[in-house]
């Protein structure tokens, strides 16, 4: 459900309906060579009192270039088994000469998500449905008309809807068309998009337009944050307000946290000997995260209505629903209040001006005694500590003491590096390292080591230099422990290389780790050589330390090594030094990043790249010997 709730309520996604991942917050060029075209593109979606509703769709694709044939041939469709019918009312190829060719029944792949023996499915009945387009070749068009009737909305008497239109993608014609009680309170909105809104009798009709037959360059690539009505697009909803859809979500969800003889037996098993709220907190939520795995999406009007909770033990899985309503009745099994809240897992940060349903896809619970949020669905955050998806995100809450927000990354994430190096006379190298990670670092490294065997963490020291190209060999030495679920990890390694310097002759070499880690110092030079973007983008506030000790060998002169750098502005600091002492080379570089969290403007990381400038400069200094 983290994902997919997002899928159960917008509908439909057609091929060229756009997703956040390829709009372009401000496209410059036109696109000259394009692939396909969509010619025409048509919703109307016929709305009921009770929010069920009747939605015809139409989508004419044209096909420019052969390359791109595979992508228009084959139309899928997903719908709920259980909550939705859909109907295919015509698809077909039309020829460049207007010829058409029907597409036949074999051309119709079914993906089913059903129970055994034609049971009802119990983590998902979306059903897949591609439409394979005969014979389709250069100036032919894919053309499809469907229908989905939806028996069973999400939450009775509502209507949602949201939807945008890629830039990058020319849309000749864009028509939806919403027809609405009229009694039926909507909020809309439109961006970029015509408009118009009229009354018939007892009915409502919104409609929204397009034109878009140039299609724009796409040089937007980081999608980590993104504000909705970047591109071209509308929204309809029948919610009063966030605060409403979390209320319809909580009155139906609720009622199944009840607290059971057999969830009271479970909460007093899983606390025996841990006294006071937080310490009794901390087991149960471990052991929700640990012990129910996280699986399923939508199934039909599960996808707002959590699970019974013997399903979910039976079964030891379930979706975000089913995690925060399993945690929520076995922290009421122990006298500690808790909520059902809403938060977006994606990239929105900011609420929309209208209250649509895929603004929220996820679930977590906050406990308002301890003032803590806890999302159960991921094994490896700590007690206390929310996943990098759900920090600093608006939340939808029926109650009113719960925050705002979600807080944003603490600002604690420091990773140090402590390396011996030791230069051989034929220019090979070998040495020890040892790397402290904490916070968000720690937990990166530590869920690297718990997703690899016992024989590949063995062997990750020698591939590593492998995946470099580099001949060598070594060994991971220690290493905490990564079962244990903290925010701090650490190990040591040794390695030895074949020959990478020339010896005997003039030369010169970088000064750099040479081992993985979360956050070498180098990484965050590479945001100096970006492009500085005109969009906000995902960040937070670190330090990264690095001390060396290299040792040069005997027929090795040095004719001269880097100079100290030392910078102090209020995004970075960044200092470093080096020291030539007999055959010992000492170097130590700290960089401490003060960038806030969780959203930065395009302005602080224009910025935060000129910062970074001091140490760029300082990493690209060598020492030179002969």
């Amino acid at each position: 459900m983290k994902k997919g709730w997002r899928n159960c309520v917008s509908g439909l996604a057609g091929m060229v309906l756009a997703i956040s991942a390829w709009a372009a917050s401000t496209p410059q060029r036109v696109a000259t060579d394009l692939g396909a075209r969509v010619e025409q593109y048509v919703e109307r979606h016929v709305v009921a009192e009770d929010g069920s509703e009747v939605s015809h769709y139409r989508q004419v694709n044209r096909l420019l270039k052969a390359d791109e044939a595979d992508h228009v041939r084959k139309y899928s469709i997903s719908h709920s088994a259980s909550a939705q019918r859909l109907e295919i009312v015509e698809a077909f190829t039309r020829k460049a000469n207007g010829r058409k060719l029907v597409v036949p029944k074999s051309n119709y792949q079914l993906k089913t998500a059903s129970g055994r023996s034609g049971a009802a499915a119990l983590f998902s009945d979306w059903n897949e449905t591609a439409v394979v387009f005969p014979d389709l070749q250069v100036g032919d068009a894919a053309e499809i008309s469907y229908r989905i009737v939806t028996r069973q909305p999400l939450f009775p008497g509502h209507f949602s809807r949201v939807a945008e239109f890629s830039r990058s993608v020319a849309f000749d014609k864009v028509d939806i068309t919403v027809d609405a009680p009229r009694k039926m309170k909507l909020q809309f909105a439109n961006w970029h998009m015509g408009f118009s809104r009229q009354e018939q009798g007892a009915r409502q009709l919104l409609r929204w337009t397009l034109a878009q037959p140039q299609a724009l360059v796409n040089e937007r690539r980081d999608y980590s944050v993104y504000a909705q009505g970047t591109e071209p697009g509308y929204a309809v909803s029948s919610f009063e307000s966030p605060r409403d859809i979390a209320q319809r979500y909580v009155e139906r969800a609720e009622p199944k946290a009840v607290v059971t003889p057999r969830i009271q037996a479970l909460a007093d098993q899983i606390t025996a000997g841990a006294e006071g709220p937080k310490a009794q907190a901390n087991l149960l939520y471990d052991w929700v995260s640990r012990e129910i795995g996280y699986a399923g999406n939508c199934v039909g009007i599960g996808a707002v209505v959590p699970r019974d909770l013997g399903v979910v033990l039976d079964n030891r899985m379930g979706d975000c629903k089913d995690h925060t309503t399993l945690l929520q009745a076995l922290l009421a099994a122990k006298g500690i209040p808790s909520h059902q809240v809403l938060v977006n897992s994606g990239n929105l940060y900011a609420l929309p001006e209208v209250p649509v349903l895929s603004m929220v896809n996820h679930v977590i619970n906050y406990l308002p005694s301890l003032g803590l949020f806890l999302d159960s669905t991921d094994p490896d955050a700590p007690f206390g500590q929310l996943p990098l998806s759900v920090q600093d995100k608006p939340v939808l809450a029926a109650s009113a003491d719960v925050p705002a927000r979600t807080p944003g990354d603490d600002g604690r994430a420091r990773q140090t590096m402590d390396a011996r190096y030791r230069i051989g006379a034929d220019g090979s190298f070998e040495g020890e390292v040892r790397i402290t990670a904490e916070a968000r670092f720690g937990q990166m490294l530590r869920v690297g080591f718990k997703s690899l065997s016992q024989d590949q963490r063995d062997g990750m020291v020698k591939r590593h230099f492998e995946s470099a190209r580099i001949p060598a060999d070594g060994q991971m030495k220690r290493y905490s422990d990564p079962q244990q679920r903290t925010d701090q990890f650490e190990y040591e390694a040794s390695f030895k290389t074949q020959p990478l310097l020339r010896t005997g002759a003039a030369g010169a070499f970088g000064i750099g780790p040479m081992l993985f880690s979360p956050a070498p110092v180098p990484a965050y030079a590479h945001a100096a050589l970006q492009p500085a973007p005109d969009h906000a983008v995902l960040c937070f506030s670190s330090a990264s330390e690095e001390t060396y000790e290299i040792t040069l060998p005997e027929n090795m002169q040095v004719l001269s090594i880097p100079t100290d750098t030392a910078y102090n502005g209020p995004l970075v600091s960044y200092e470093s030094s080096y020291r030539l002492e007999g055959r010992l080379l000492h170097v130590k570089r700290r960089i401490a990043d003060r960038m806030p969290s969780n959203v930065c403007s395009p302005e602080v990381i224009a910025a935060y790249r000129e910062a970074l400038q001091p140490m760029l400069n300082d990493l690209r200094q060598q020492v030179l010997y002969k």
